[in-house]
């Protein structure tokens, strides 16, 4: 049966052939277009649509890659901006402070003290010793202990053994700035009939012998009469971010 049916499909495209080639040209034209457009139409739509959907993914991927490109610049610029806004404000620092500015850069913690000490590095054009003062452009960060080379261990302001004269800038009154833990300082040995406000600017006073005067600490958080009964309890937050240390300066006295 189904030899016959293809038989017959043969029979009839050959003598649909034969007609074609016996009739004239215009008409043989005539039927091809007709003949085209009946059964390949569809099939050369499909074709199209399938170029056309190969054509947008390409497209699609070249925009993707370009998106991908342009993200990645923007990021850069962004940094390149933050880096800038950091460099003017260090210079506008540079200006307000009489003591050679010496870079380090931060290469690890210290192993013994994760939280309280860190590790930098300055360059050998520069003499640096111990008990340094060490700032970046929010203020105060602490003070180098032990010089090997061109290797500084800088213990923080949020160490137990790193201490700071301090006064009130708007009161004027007088204390010792220490860490007890936590991300607070502590403005020590303020008497009870000192005044300080919330909100008040804490600086370094100059006494001492290590941290110059006016170098910016913190901001008073809170002002209690806690158990003791001569001071009070005075708590700082620091303007600088010891949880995102970048650029650091030592302070070098001019020669």
């Amino acid at each position: 049966m189904l030899k016959q049916k293809a038989f017959r499909t043969s029979l009839v495209l050959a003598s649909i052939s034969l007609l074609l080639l016996l009739l004239p040209f215009e008409m043989q034209q005539s039927v091809s277009s007709v003949i085209q457009k009946v059964f390949y139409s569809h099939f050369y739509g499909v074709s199209q649509r399938l170029t056309d959907l190969v054509d947008v993914y390409e497209i699609n991927k070249r925009l993707k890659a370009e998106i991908a490109e342009q993200t990645l610049e923007l990021t850069r610029l962004r940094e390149f901006q933050k880096e800038n806004v950091r460099l003017r404000d260090l210079l506008g620092f540079r200006e307000s402070i009489e003591y050679q500015l010496i870079p380090a850069e931060i290469i690890a913690l210290d192993p013994k003290r994760r939280q309280n000490a860190v590790i930098t590095e300055t360059s050998s054009e520069f003499a640096v010793s111990s008990n340094l003062p060490v700032v970046n452009v929010d203020g105060l960060v602490g003070k180098t202990t032990s010089v090997i080379g061109d290797f500084v261990t800088v213990e923080l302001l949020t160490s137990p053994n790193c201490r700071a004269a301090a006064r009130d800038a708007n009161t004027r009154v007088l204390g010792i700035i220490r860490w007890e833990g936590g991300g607070t300082l502590l403005f020590d040995n303020v008497s009870l009939s000192d005044t300080v406000v919330v909100g008040d600017t804490v600086i370094t006073s100059g006494l001492g012998g290590i941290f110059p005067e006016n170098l910016p600490i913190g901001s008073v958080e809170s002002v209690e009469t806690g158990d003791s009964p001569f001071f009070k309890t005075i708590k700082v937050k620091p303007f600088v971010d010891f949880g995102a240390l970048d650029e650091l300066m030592i302070l070098g006295k001019e020669e």
